[in-house]
């Protein structure tokens, strides 16, 4: 048994483990654990009992191991780190002799910028107005906060939780994690936690350890496991997965299959009636349906799929088709197909800031667009429109009329000086005047002319056509006169020409709509009387995208930028789809994008992205 301490090898490393192993009365409870643990954050995930805590308890020398090597890489500390580690146990480990608010401020520097004193964090955590109480006068879910305050307070380079905040309320967990990851970010800590939760870990990590009965099955980026697993079981740590392999290949409409797996988002279950699948039973839970199906060629066997329908359509004896949604792993896993087959993009200046606070919540950008002055309009999810002047001054902002249901997603600055904004879970659009007063509402729920389901991007030409882009099961593009008159429709939902997965954001240029098909992976190119021309890139070799969001076009080159949630970065092509440059990477940190929902190009071909994972918005200046 050995636990050492080492100098830095490598800036990105926090612990070295080699061949450690944990025993106790009755057994092993961890077993030839082989392990690297990078700076960032990291995730330990596993079934009660797989071993979650003897790893923690071993990485801050709580426990010791029977066998094998738990090497800690130090570093000098920074300005912003005042001691190396702080660990929060799953007892919680709070002193009982001191109140509330001296668990705080017995651990905060006293140099620390009030933005993170341990006054600021009581309110951050909801804590005020239990400042005066002793442990022993907490609920559990209060004892879970102060317990996570104090190790934020403590300004550690690295900090360590067992299952932080679980046992908070629903309702208010979100925020909370949307406040530890800021506090991360901006005071450059790095953090290991363990957890049950996928949604969780898919947010909040970008390296993830999975323990099954003391043994590591997996370790490695997060995205990788979500997309190209080693196994079904291995799978099922970041949430449910469709296993491809038991169906046959001919009963899968789509792009070609890639991996043995496919997430809920990658499949899709139509109604057909020519479907070779029949629904046997169907549970929709709003963010995902989990679907029983019969096929044929195989009548004998039940198998059950899941998919992220936008509402639950599909009854009992329904017919149905099955689309395999079009997906480059090679993107996902890595930066491209090729270590230098895209030359990189190059911007002398970043700027980024977060949107207002909303109380206590930092909320993330969501959609943006660049007006005639330079002016940048941003979608929040908060509900909130803000506009920034041409120095990235907040000008103004205003509430959407409704937001409780969902937050718009796309923003149009209209000839006649109104701004048009894709109301997307009310299905309609908003036209508010310059200082946001509603000026008036287009459209309402279904599927007729004039109707949306999701609608996401509004555009205009220069005649005063308006161009909404939707989803939900029936996916189109829209045209309507200036005044709000249905002219036509194009587009419906698959994966062939003239189909979208998921319509997203539109430019007009000279007399074409490109519209961003996410799902699909591509940029298609209609008329503006919507007959389908290409496929950006068909003349070119194909434009490598995942999940593109939002598209963009410099005023002056004619270039389009087109940010990629799936890849969290931006690809510039010119306007036959050869690609000039990417730039980004998944990531928190300057240069990377987490799952970035919209950009825009102002007249100095200044690039604005809304990087919503990260909550911020960035201006890239060439």
């Amino acid at each position: 048994m050995n636990i050492s301490t080492l100098s830095p090898k490598s800036e990105s490393l926090l612990w070295s483990l080699t061949d450690v192993s944990l025993n106790w009365a009755n057994g092993t409870r961890l077993t030839e654990i082989n392990l690297e643990i990078p700076a960032g954050v990291t995730s330990v995930m596993g079934y009660s009992g797989a071993g979650k805590t003897s790893l923690l308890n071993l990485l801050v020398k709580f426990e010791h191991p029977d066998r094998g090597t738990v090497s800690r890489i130090e570093e000098s500390l920074s300005a912003t780190n005042s001691v190396d580690l702080f660990w929060v146990p799953h007892t919680l480990g709070l002193w009982p002799q001191y109140t509330v608010l001296e668990h705080l401020t017995l651990v905060c520097p006293r140099s620390e910028r009030p933005h993170f004193s341990a006054e600021s964090l009581l309110d951050d955590f909801n804590l005020k107005a239990l400042a005066a109480k002793y442990p022993g006068q907490l609920s559990q879910g209060e004892a879970s906060r102060l317990a996570v305050a104090r190790a934020l307070a403590s300004h550690a380079r690295v900090i360590v939780m067992d299952e932080p905040l679980v046992h908070v309320d629903q309702a208010h967990w979100p925020a909370y994690w949307k406040f530890i990851h800021q506090f991360c970010q901006e005071q450059q800590t790095s953090l290991v936690f363990s957890t049950h939760s996928p949604e969780l870990v898919l947010e909040e990590a970008t390296h993830v350890v999975c323990l099954d009965q003391g043994r590591i099955v997996y370790a490695g980026d997060v995205p990788k496991l979500y997309y190209d697993p080693p196994s079904l079981q291995v799978a099922s740590y970041l949430g449910p997965v469709n296993d491809l392999s038991i169906i046959e290949a001919q009963v899968i409409a789509g792009s070609e299959r890639k991996s043995r797996f496919a997430r809920p988002e990658q499949l899709s279950i139509i109604n057909d009636d020519q479907g070779v699948c029949e629904v046997q039973a169907t549970k929709f839970s709003g963010v995902m349906e989990e679907v029983i199906v019969v096929c044929e060629g195989d009548p004998q066997n039940s198998t059950t799929l899941f998919h992220r329908p936008a509402r639950a359509k599909l009854q009992r004896g329904d017919r149905v088709s099955l689309r395999l949604l079009l997906l480059l792993l090679c993107l996902i896993i890595q930066a491209g197909c090729g270590p230098d087959s895209v030359p990189q993009l190059r911007f002398a200046e970043t700027i980024q800031w977060p949107v207002p606070a909303e109380g206590m919540k930092v909320p993330a950008p969501r959609s943006l667009n660049v007006g005639p002055d330079d002016e940048l309009y941003v979608l929040d999810n908060a509900g909130r429109v803000l506009v920034y002047d041409a120095e990235d001054q907040l000008d103004r902002q205003w509430k959407m009329p409704d937001y409780e249901i969902g937050k718009p997603e796309g923003i149009c600055l209209l000839k006649n000086g109104q701004i048009a904004v894709a109301d997307t879970h009310y299905h309609r659009i908003v036209f508010f005047d310059h200082q946001g007063n509603v000026v008036k509402m287009l459209g309402e729920y279904g599927e007729g002319p004039g109707q949306f389901i999701y609608p996401v991007s509004i555009v205009q030409d220069p005649a005063g056509h308006i161009y909404v882009s939707e989803y939900g099961d029936h996916d189109r593009v829209q045209k309507f006169s200036e005044q709000g008159d249905f002219l036509l429709e194009f587009g419906t939902v698959g994966t062939g020409p003239e189909e979208f997965q998921r319509a997203a954001g539109m430019i007009w240029h000279d007399g074409k709509i490109y519209v961003a098909d996410a799902a699909n992976n591509r940029i298609q190119i209609f008329s503006d009387e919507g007959t389908f021309l290409e496929t950006l890139g068909t003349k070119t070799g194909g434009v490598p995208l995942y999940y593109p969001y939002d598209i963009a076009i410099n005023r002056h080159q004619k270039q389009l930028y087109i940010v990629e949630y799936g890849s969290g970065r931006i690809t510039k092509t010119d306007l036959s789809g050869r690609v000039l440059g990417t730039y980004g990477g998944t990531g928190a940190n300057q240069g990377e994008f987490r799952t970035p929902w919209g950009l825009s190009v102002n007249s100095k071909d200044q690039v604005f992205v809304a990087d919503t994972g990260n909550r911020l918005i960035v201006k890239l200046i060439p």
